[in-house]
């Protein structure tokens, strides 16, 4: 019998390698993925066409009781990014770098397999931490 641990960790993997391929079919590069700093975890970096730093939080659902996945990308979780966003700025070039923070909605509840892309999803306000 799988755990539901594991079951949801493959779910993750699947939509994370979709997601990675969706942004390398749009020109993006990737640079990691699965960073992980103190609790936090980068699912992807990227490098955009323009030349941004994207860090890509990848989301999905795989059925329609749980609501947006997007929706699930709130303020603790927005934390934990941006802080480990902080500590890869820091240890890979440097904070003065263009990036921003993505969302990739997987939507697997269906017959239609969708993607949603929202770049900027959200901004980080806070003051730039030691690392």
């Amino acid at each position: 019998m799988i755990s539901a641990r594991a079951e949801n960790k493959g779910k993750g993997h699947f939509a994370e390698t979709h997601a990675a391929a969706f942004l390398r079919r749009k020109g993006y590069s990737l640079l990691t993925r699965n960073y992980a700093y103190r609790g936090g975890e980068l699912d992807i970096v990227a490098k955009s066409p323009e030349g941004k730093i994207v860090f890509v939080e990848v989301k999905s659902i795989w059925n329609k009781r749980n609501g947006r996945a997007e929706s699930r990308v709130q303020g603790n979780k927005q934390f934990k990014l941006w802080r480990t966003a902080c500590h890869y700025l820091h240890f890979n070039g440097g904070f003065e770098q263009a990036c921003r923070f993505d969302v990739i909605a997987v939507d697997c509840s269906g017959e239609q397999f969708s993607i949603r892309h929202i770049p900027a999803a959200f901004e980080a306000n806070q003051t730039i931490p030691q690392c």
